[in-house]
This record gives C-alpha cells, sequence and structure tokens, in this order.
C-alpha cells in the first residue's frame, strides 16, 4: 500500500522503501473525497491516483471541508508541523484555499444580492475578496516559513493547484451516486441571495477562482525556490464533474497528472 493516513503504517512504508519519494499531503476534499462505494470504486481524489504509482510513498492527512487557513491553526497546525520533523519529506502536496472562498460557509460573505441587469464583476465585493486573498497570501506565506524551519529535510518543496471552476447546480453530495445527501455547496447560496441564472453563477465563481490563482502566482513569483503552483484552472470539461465541486475520477486524473509533472 503506497499511501496511508496512519502514522505508524507509514513509518513501516518508509523502511521498506527508504529511496522513495516521500509525499506528506494535506488538504482538503480534492485530496480526500470518497469513493463512490466509500471504501470501494473507482479512485475518487487525486491521493487515490497518486497512489498508482510506485516509486512514490504517502502519508495522507487531508480532510472533506478543511479550509487553508484552519490547516495553518491551532491543533491542525501542530500536527502539520511534527509530522514535518518526523520524516524527510520529499513534498508538501497541500490543497487549500477553494474552500475558503467558495465554500458553503464563505461564499454568500463575497457575492452582493441580485438585481436585474447583474455582471459578475458587480456581484463580488471586491474589498472583501481582496481581504481574504490577504489572509490566503499570509497563511501560504506562514506555511512557507514553517517548511524552511521545521521540516526535516531543508530541501522541501511545496506543491499546490488552482482547482478548476465549479459548475454550479443542485447535485452535492450523494451516497453511491444515486441517494441524495444534503444539498450542493454553491448553487444554494446564490438561489438565497436571488440568483436564478446558473451561467452568471458560474462566471462569479469563476471570477473569484481565477483572483485566486492570481494570488499564487504572485507568491510563486516570490518564492519560486520553494513554491510550485500547478494551474488546472480551464483543465476539466463538463463530463468532467461529479458534482459541481468535485471532478468524477477521470477529471481527478488530469488534474493528477498536471500535479505529476513536478513530482520527479
Amino acid at each position: 500500500m503506497p499511501y496511508t493516513s496512519d502514522s505508524h503504517q507509514f513509518d513501516q512504508l518508509v523502511l521498506a522503501k527508504p529511496k522513495a519519494l516521500k509525499i506528506l499531503a494535506e488538504g482538503d476534499s480534492w485530496f480526500a473525497y470518497p469513493r463512490r462505494y466509500l471504501a470501494f470504486g473507482r479512485a475518487s481524489n487525486v491521493i487515490h491516483h497518486l497512489a498508482k504509482r510506485k516509486d512514490l510513498l504517502i502519508y495522507a492527512t487531508a480532510s472533506n471541508g478543511d479550509e487553508a487557513l484552519t490547516m495553518l491553526s491551532g491543533e491542525q497546525k501542530h500536527a502539520l508541523m511534527k509530522r514535518l520533523q518526523a520524516h524527510a519529506y520529499d513534498y508538501l502536496l497541500f490543497s487549500g484555499g477553494g474552500n475558503d472562498i467558495v465554500g458553503r460557509y464563505d461564499l454568500d460573505y463575497f457575492i452582493r444580492p441580485y438585481h436585474a441587469d447583474m455582471t459578475a464583476e458587480g456581484a463580488v465585493y471586491e474589498e472583501r475578496l481582496q481581504a481574504k486573498l490577504l489572509q490566503l497570501s499570509a497563511t501560504y506565506e506562514e506555511l512557507i516559513y514553517r517548511l524552511a524551519k521545521f521540516s526535516k529535510n531543508k530541501a522541501i518543496r511545496l506543491v499546490t493547484h488552482t482547482y478548476d471552476f465549479p459548475r454550479p447546480s443542485k447535485k452535492g453530495f450523494a451516497l453511491f451516486d444515486v441517494f441524495p445527501i444534503g444539498e450542493s455547496w454553491i448553487y444554494p447560496i446564490f438561489k438565497s441571495l436571488g440568483y436564478r441564472d446558473v451561467g452568471l453563477m458560474a462566471e462569479v465563481a469563476a471570477l473569484l477562482l481565477r483572483a485566486f490563482r492570481k494570488m499564487l502566482f504572485e507568491l510563486q513569483a516570490k518564492h519560486g525556490a520553494r513554491l510550485t503552483v500547478v494551474d488546472t484552472q480551464g483543465l476539466l470539461t463538463d463530463k468532467h464533474w461529479r458534482n459541481e465541486i468535485h471532478p468524477n475520477s477521470a477529471g481527478f486524473k488530469l488534474v493528477t497528472k498536471a500535479l505529476e509533472q513536478v513530482l520527479v
């Protein structure tokens, strides 16, 4: 088993394959979304696909719904620092920031109530968005600093991605992809603010994530020796989505292939 979420099992994997690339994978549902039958079914996130490579050892600690700010605060931050000290990881693979912007309890903060002739640009509280991007930038800056300070491998690289543009719809998580459990994430928020045109909803969500992408690439320009940003925006088409914010297996495979290009 080339990946695990158990620290003792990871210790054993390292002993068995000491020359394999070691990856600590921290993040959100793009690294942790469940398979169709929970424990069975096709690969349903980046880590499932990445684990097919025999030359990688992956310690997977991602959790559905996590925000970047949360991962770098409190007990989660402490746990991350301890993991970085325990093994000489080659990469910290990080999926963080999407929930901070388009998450179920975040998106409404950035969106104005709908009015006639609303445009995507006019729909966004720009000051609020920029404030959040400053928070996220500071979070990534802190992560880069702490990697240099606490990592057992001082040459560790931080690799992250830019997500892709959500497809707002009523489809949320469905058990076995058949039985709906709760609402979707984005669509209900837009609807509560008076939006009805899913095309406009998608434009607004894309605008927010493009701003996030711009922030990440500004950080890469500053910290290129430590940070690699893999651009995954525009990679997926309509056929690559399982629900409005999670790709299906084929979609995650495309995202994984993009990330693999830098894991060498």
